[in-house]
């Protein structure tokens, strides 16, 4: 019996969904075979035949075949849509339970954290991101957390968002957000949209960003244009960069 030729691609795409080689093998061999043993799957899909058992009752359980109780029995896949489709509920609810025992540990884990000899000692002191992809995540990070107040603040500071409803999107209402740069309309428009004061003003730094005078954003460019991020909860880091705000929003005139 002729060994079919396995799409490699194929595989590692499956291998997404959670399915090991020799399962995503067996699903492709059982495609262009209609329905087959579990012998005939282990000739064509080139699998050893002690493992394809537990190849074919995983790809069972994981909602990619069903079986025909015949003698042998044979073995028949489900569409590729149908089986993704079954296979992503699977994942939901199996991370949905996860997500439940891990949140479980949270106060189990705090309680084995051992005390800090050091009472001075104020918490993490910074943390550098590198990339667009890594400062945009930790702005939404911010914004989403924001209980007070939002202070943004650089060269036209809400590029970071695009100004897309991003705004919207992630900070909360009742949140208070203070913006100082330039800006363009579409970004002014987001600012009114949640109530908030901006200010036209010239800065000397790229992009700063408050959130509550407890967490502190700060975002610069090397010389080969790539941006870093520099963020600390530390007070002590903070308190310098909150009274430039507040100084600078007194210096600059009328709210707009």
């Amino acid at each position: 019996m002729p060994k079919i030729s396995i799409d490699e691609t194929f595989v590692k795409l499956l291998n997404q969904y959670g399915l090991t080689s020799y399962e995503a093998k067996a699903y492709y061999a059982l495609l262009i075979l209609g329905e087959a043993t579990a012998t005939n799957v282990a000739k064509w899909a080139g699998i050893p035949q002690q493992r394809v058992y537990d190849a074919l009752s995983a790809l069972e359980r994981k909602g990619f075949i069903h079986i025909k109780h015949t003698n042998p029995k044979k073995f028949l896949p489900f569409s590729p849509r149908k089986a993704l489709e079954n296979r992503i509920t699977q994942l939901k609810l199996e991370f949905e339970l996860k997500e439940q025992e891990l949140k479980k540990l949270i106060p189990v884990i705090e309680g084995k954290v051992p005390e800090v000899r050091d009472k001075s000692y104020t918490g993490s002191q910074v943390m550098i991101l590198e990339g667009n992809e890594a400062i945009v995540s930790k702005v939404i990070e911010m914004l989403s957390s924001a209980e007070k107040i939002v202070k943004i603040s650089g060269i036209k500071p809400l590029y970071v968002l695009g100004c897309k409803g991003s705004l919207e999107k992630y900070v909360r209402q009742g949140v208070k957000l203070f913006a100082m740069g330039r800006f363009d309309k579409e970004c002014v428009d987001e600012i009114k949209k949640l109530k908030g004061e901006f200010k036209e003003a010239d800065v000397s730094f790229r992009y700063q960003l408050i959130v509550d005078d407890k967490k502190l954003l700060m975002v610069y460019v090397d010389n080969d244009n790539m941006p870093y991020g520099f963020y600390t909860e530390n007070s002590l880091l903070i308190e310098p960069y909150i009274f430039y705000f507040d100084k600078a929003w007194e210096s600059n005139g009328e709210n707009c």
